[in-house]
């Protein structure tokens, strides 16, 4: 029999299928682990460092597990679409060649996220049927529509075709069902049929996370379909991003411009309708006439009551706060109730709508148009939920569960939000509990050397003497190939100082990316401070780049790979998920520490509801939260065994506070030499690197 420890050996499956393969005993351990959890129905979580092999260590288990018992179906959801990518297209054939397996693999994309093949023809035959007026890009793109398997984004082979690609993207909204003259190619529904077929799904945190909240809400089992089919066992790779996910996911929302854009559904006019809304398109499928006429005349209403209660928020939250951004309290209720339950009517109607389309429409439609009665039930049920969340909102009381706030919508208006406190009860409630084994993997999930931080927000914490967890740290020679520089004199940053220690960086960077010759990455956490170092040096350090709106994230680091000499300034995403192996990254410059600034609505009542349990906000969220970016920062350095590089972190508090012996111990085992100064820091960069 096949087991994990026979599966990695040097003379085992996947050391005669790779020529390249090499034992990793942080690798075998990491997948003994998961295939220990899986087992014994248990949950798991793991810090694997770089270099541990971490996708193979998890793919494994799960493939000797369905081997045991081919009745489970596996979810594997991973935080980007490359990683989904890669393990579909490359990670996962491997493992089933070298253990000769027969599980059926599928991927799954979010809907918008596959081409649409009617709204593609009905706008190429709309432009024009002569080819020769077509540009080089659309004879392109129509011909990786002509051969593409998948239709997917991810499989789209150059920015100028992607660009292209997201004017056609699959929508519900604009779906035509059994109608559509494509359906039997429709790339999302096949997508759909191959996943309800598979053993192993291959799916991104969100789509998880909105099966998830879908199934609590509407008291959906695993062992049904809900928007992903039935499924026992989920590994959740990239999983230091649940916090952040799952606050997003897990909100309730209502806003005027949601809910119009509902009532739009409803009552404009397509060609899919025959040039009629949908309203009166289904008029044959009413089961009492005169609903859908009734339901336009409310929804006219409906509008009204919403545009007012618009200018009630938006004239009541302005003496509150800017930008419609407010945190709300007890006394806010307290001082405004009248103008809050303004909002009552608008909640009254919307339910008495969605209600009428759900009594109003038969239960059994024909079959042209059973598909359309779905969708009409769907944006009532829409309209149903904002209600029930605007009322719970007006009628806020769970202070110690949920956050209730208001930020700015697309249209500028307010948009209210219900978020929960603390994510891992509900992950448990929704998710975690309901699985015989929900295994989490990332290279950052522990401080100083404990999950506790992590087992908090995933769900693990109620989770009591069900999960196994331990650190594989990375195989890599850190001491020997990663300086970490730290200067003694640094100058402390204070807001009341920031002009000084901007001063102080710009200084730095340009003495650190001279003596590395550029192939620097330098990571700030705001945008001000980096454009206020970037501007006075781009005349005095050739190949310097600088992240803007106008470049994508790929187009730019596309171009510092192609670049081996050039220093990028970015901010935010570039803390993690960049990959830039070899010399053409040599030195990542941390300019700041990256703490949460508590200015959001979420990070002030949480740190509020810590208070309140006499706990510190600082040593309980903000330290831990910096701690797993910094390790994300540094990580973007060392990718494979010959890498060598530099970090210099310039924020003198992680010498002098506290704090900083516990990041500093979170950090990687690499080499930190102890007489780093400002003045000397070129020479140690310079020694180190040639």
């Amino acid at each position: 029999m096949i087991d994990v420890e026979s599966v990695f050996s040097l003379d085992g499956e996947l050391g005669q299928l790779l020529p390249s393969y090499s034992f990793r005993s942080g690798q075998v351990e990491m997948a003994s682990l998961i295939a220990k959890a899986l087992d014994e129905r248990r949950h798991a979580e793991v810090e694997a460092g770089t270099g541990t092999g971490k996708s193979f260590a998890y793919l494994v288990p799960v493939f000797l597990s369905f081997e045991e018992n081919s009745s489970r179906r596996f979810v594997i959801a991973t935080s980007t679409i490359t990683l989904q990518k890669q393990l579909y297209d490359k990670d996962i054939p491997l493992i089933k060649e070298a253990l000769s397996s027969d599980a059926v693999v599928s991927v799954l994309y979010g809907r918008n996220n596959y081409l649409c093949l009617r709204r593609f023809s009905e706008a190429r035959n709309e432009k024009s049927l002569l080819k020769e007026l077509r540009s080089s890009s659309e004879k392109a793109f129509e011909e990786w529509v002509a051969s593409t398997d998948t239709g997917a984004a991810a499989d789209v082979p150059s920015p100028e075709i992607g660009r292209m690609f997201y004017d056609f993207v699959s929508d519900d909204k604009e779906c035509m069902g059994h109608r559509c003259p494509y359906l039997s190619q429709c790339f999302y529904y096949e997508a759909r049929r191959k996943a309800a077929r598979s053993n192993i799904i291959v799916t991104n945190h969100h789509l998880l996370l909105i099966d998830a909240k879908a199934r609590f809400d509407d008291e959906i089992d695993y062992s049904d379909d809900a928007i992903l089919p039935s499924y026992s066992v989920c590994v959740m790779d990239e999983a230091h991003h649940i916090e952040n996910e799952a606050t997003d996911v897990m909100s309730e929302v209502y806003s005027s411009y949601r809910a119009l854009r509902t009532l739009d559904y409803l009552t404009r006019k397509e060609k899919r309708f025959g040039s009629a809304s949908i309203l009166d398109f289904l008029s044959t499928e009413e089961k009492e006439r005169g609903s859908g006429k009734k339901a336009k005349d409310d929804i006219a209403h409906l509008r009204t009551l919403i545009s007012d209660y618009d200018i009630t928020l938006t004239e009541l939250l302005s003496r509150y706060g800017k930008d419609n951004e407010v945190l709300f309290t007890p006394a806010f209720y307290r001082d405004n109730l009248r103008e809050i339950e303004k909002g009552e009517a608008a909640a009254e109607l919307m339910s008495s709508i969605a209600a009428a389309i759900y009594q109003g429409y038969s239960d059994k439609p024909s079959e042209s148009n059973d598909i359309y009665v779905d969708l009409i039930k769907r944006y009532a049920h829409t309209l149903s939920h904002y209600a029930d969340t605007l009322r719970t909102w007006m009628r806020f009381s769970r202070w110690d569960e949920y956050i209730p706030y208001s930020e700015e919508a697309p249209d500028g208006k307010p948009e209210l939000h219900i978020a929960p406190m603390s994510t891992g009860p509900v992950l448990s409630k929704a998710l975690v509990s309901h699985l015989d084994s929900m295994i989490y993997s990332s290279a950052t999930l522990t401080v100083s050397s404990s999950f506790s931080y992590f087992e908090n927000r995933s769900g693990l914490a109620e989770e009591t003497g069900r999960a196994l967890s331990d650190i594989f740290p990375s195989p890599f020679e850190y001491r020997k190939n990663l300086l970490l520089l730290l200067p003694q004199d640094a100058t402390l940053f204070s807001n009341e100082s920031s002009e000084e220690y901007t001063a102080y960086v710009a200084r730095a960077v340009k003495a650190a990316i001279e003596a590395s010759g550029g192939g620097a990455l330098v990571l700030f956490t705001s945008k001000k401070m980096m454009k206020d170092v970037y501007f006075p040096l781009r005349n005095e350090i050739d190949g310097l780049m600088l992240q803007d709106d106008k470049v994508s994230k790929a187009q730019l680091l596309a171009e510092f790979r192609k670049k081996k000499d050039s220093s990028l300034f970015a901010v935010s995403s570039f803390w993690e998920g960049v990959d830039a192996p070899g010399d053409t990254l040599r030195l990542v410059i941390i300019v700041k520490l990256p703490f949460t600034v508590p200015s959001t609505p979420i990070v002030k009542a949480r740190s509020e509801y810590l208070l309140k349990n006499e706990k510190s906000p600082f040593m309980e969220m903000t330290m831990p939260e910096a701690t797993l970016k910094l390790k994300q920062g540094i990580g973007r350095l060392i990718r494979t065994e010959t890498d060598r590089g530099v970090v210099l972190l310039l924020d003198g508090r992680i010498l002098r506070k506290g704090y900083g012996r516990l990041m500093i111990s979170s950090l990687p085992d690499c080499y930190i030499p102890e007489d780093t100064m400002l003045d000397n820091i070129g020479d140690k960069i310079e020694r180190f690197l040639y």
